[in-house]
């Protein structure tokens, strides 16, 4: 019983202390509140006590009584100074100079809102932390890090000096090494840490600029001077791969290959290569000129017409095209000149021909003859003749293919002696002169009038500059003149004659010079279309008269000499209409108008001969 008691005794004792305890814990909270609130209140407009920037209290203050006290004692950017150090040279700047200025409107607000931006608990701790110890803040500081960049960089200017590798260059073909040189640079990296750190704390300092020593490093120079020398030793050799080994195609003289490639040391660590880049122009100037060497226009295999069975046989075999690929010849080259060697392949692309000489003549619609034209060079001298009959040999067993345009200048080959001309009268520059090829306009007029009477489109034509009655002659000698204006005058490469084949089948050309005949005939074999050539002729029209025959002297010529070099032609105007049906209907109507000019006879004489020139006449 008396233990009962007592246990109850002890248990109003104990809560009764804690019943003290939490009254007083209760009332403690209650006061706290109460003083932060109203210290809360007291300091709605100030910045809290204790508060400080850079050891300047401004605790207490309103934001523009802050403003101006910090105005007013913070004069870090325009009056402290750094000094920058390096040997016995000393340069000096204000941290205004360095980029740095106090931003005061945020370094105020900063200090206002302490105590104020966090939440409430962490407010509270914040504003007794600065009431009871005080709380120093830095400044917001606005460093532009341009600035102070552009000043430790024109103190490099005093400072740095560059590093000199040791190099490898050439004069003309020697292989010249010049040897490296240490150098020097400010470590504006680290220089620029060092301002951050201490104008974050409006210090200033004596800064030893930190300085980074550079030294060469390159040590196989002469192994890299050999592999020069032995590059630049020899020719460098271009060639094509043939079924028989190599063929060289292009020797570049040693010489001149120093001269076409930069080299550049590379240094990585402690060893130098040398970087060889061949330039790219001269190479590729070098290389458009093989090509041209190289290049090979794909030809179709070539045929006659067998007249007795109606079909084709091959007299020709096909040519493979082939091209250079200047792009990936230059890579190779410069694979090849890297690696020290001496050769490099010419890379080559081929274009098969479209017809092989297995062709069936069925299968290209070649089945029988279509048009066949002649034209007469009565009086035509031996060499003008021999000019007819290689320029006709030219067109022998050629094909045009269905929608093709042709072209007589991209097939008539090089006019030249090596390929059987010789030198006959041609028109150049208002004049009849002698050069190579005269004649060949022969061959011109007979496949343009052989296009003409076949109906197809003709895409370019030239006239000559006068009448030619060569082009106006027929089987018996005789002179057509409504043959005038069915002339066509080439001057490879300038004057061209082209027509299309706009039929769905092939065209197989064949010429044959008769010089017993004086003839030359074209014929085209293909299938018939069943095409009609209607054709009409103005005649000629607007005649007039050349002017009075012209004497010039001629020193080549003997005294008492006389040659007739030109003969007098009327000029005038003609104009042809072509009207072409297809299977009685309207395929193309075209017409072709020729302009002659009338041409005036020149007549050639010796120095000192009698009475020339004649006195009506005058020397031009």
């Amino acid at each position: 019983m008396k233990r009962e008691k007592d246990n109850k005794k002890t248990t109003n004792i104990l809560e009764k202390i804690i019943f003290i305890l939490f009254s007083g814990i209760t009332l403690s909270v209650i006061a706290l509140i109460a003083f932060s609130l109203i210290y809360q209140k007291s300091y709605a407009d100030k910045i809290y006590k204790g508060v400080m920037i850079s050891g300047v209290d401004i605790g207490g203050s309103t934001k523009e009584e802050a403003d101006r006290i910090l105005r007013e004692k913070l004069k870090y950017p325009t009056e402290a100074a750094f000094a920058f150090k390096y040997e016995d040279r000393i340069w000096h700047a204000i941290p205004e100079e360095l980029g740095m200025q106090i931003q005061f409107n945020a370094t105020v607000e900063k200090a206002w809102n302490y105590g104020r931006n966090k939440g409430s608990f962490e407010n509270l701790q914040d504003r007794f932390y600065a009431l009871l110890y005080g709380k120093n803040l830095e400044p917001v500081l606005l460093f532009d890090e341009r600035v102070a960049f552009n000043f430790i960089t024109s103190l490099a200017g005093y400072i740095d000096e560059p590093l000199e590798q040791p190099s490898i260059t050439l004069q003309g073909s020697e292989v010249i090494i010049t040897p490296g040189k240490s150098g020097r640079s400010v470590d504006r990296l680290m220089t620029m840490t060092l301002l951050q750190i201490l104008g974050r704390n409006l210090q200033t300092a004596e800064i030893d600029i930190p300085v980074i020593q550079l030294e060469p490093t390159a040590s196989n120079l002469a192994e890299q001077k050999q592999i020069l020398e032995s590059l630049l030793g020899q020719d460098f050799i271009l060639y094509i791969k043939e079924n028989n080994g190599n063929q060289e195609v292009d020797r570049i003289s040693a010489d001149l290959l120093a001269g076409w490639i930069n080299f550049q040391p590379v240094i990585t660590g402690n060893e130098v290569t040398i970087e060889m880049i061949p330039k790219r122009d001269p190479f590729y100037n070098r290389l458009v000129t093989v090509s041209v060497k190289l290049y090979k226009k794909p030809q179709n295999a070539r045929f006659m017409f067998n007249d007795q069975i109606g079909l084709i046989e091959p007299i020709a075999e096909a040519v493979v095209g082939q091209e250079l690929d200047i792009e990936a010849t230059l890579s190779n080259i410069t694979k090849a000149i890297q690696s020290g060697e001496h050769e490099a392949e010419a890379v080559l692309t081929f274009t098969q021909p479209k017809v092989l000489s297995t062709a069936n003549g069925a299968d290209l619609g070649i089945t029988e003859l279509v048009q066949s034209q002649y034209t007469y060079f009565f009086g035509s001298s031996e060499e003008r003749v021999q000019n007819i009959q290689a320029s006709a040999a030219s067109f022998y067993g050629l094909l045009i293919e269905p929608g093709e345009t042709f072209s007589m200048a991209e097939n008539i080959g090089d006019i030249d002696i090596n390929n059987g001309y010789a030198e006959a009268p041609v028109i150049v520059g208002g004049e009849t002169v002698q050069g190579i090829g005269g004649g060949v306009c022969q061959v011109s007029t007979t496949l343009f009038r052989a296009a003409f009477n076949y109906g197809l489109p003709i895409v370019e034509r030239h006239q000559h500059a006068y009448r030619v009655f060569y082009y106006e002659r027929t089987a018996n000698g005789n002179i057509d003149p409504s043959l005038a204006g069915l002339d066509a005058s080439v001057y490879i490469p300038v004057l061209d004659l082209k027509f299309t084949n706009d039929t769905p089948y092939w065209i197989l050309m064949e010429t044959y010079v008769n010089p017993a005949a004086s003839s030359i005939q074209w014929k085209f074999y293909s299938t018939n279309v069943n095409r009609y050539v209607d054709w009409t002729t103005s005649g000629l029209t607007n005649v007039t008269k050349p002017d009075p025959p012209l004497y010039r002297e001629n020193p080549e010529l003997a005294p008492g000499e006389i040659k007739q070099v030109d003969w007098e032609v009327d000029g005038a105007d003609v104009e042809i209409i072509r009207t072409v049906y297809e299977n009685g209907a309207v395929h193309l109507q075209d017409r072709f108008i020729t302009n002659y000019e009338p041409w005036q006879a020149v007549f050639e004489y010796g120095p000192g001969t009698p009475n020339m020139p004649p006195e009506e006449t005058k020397e031009p």
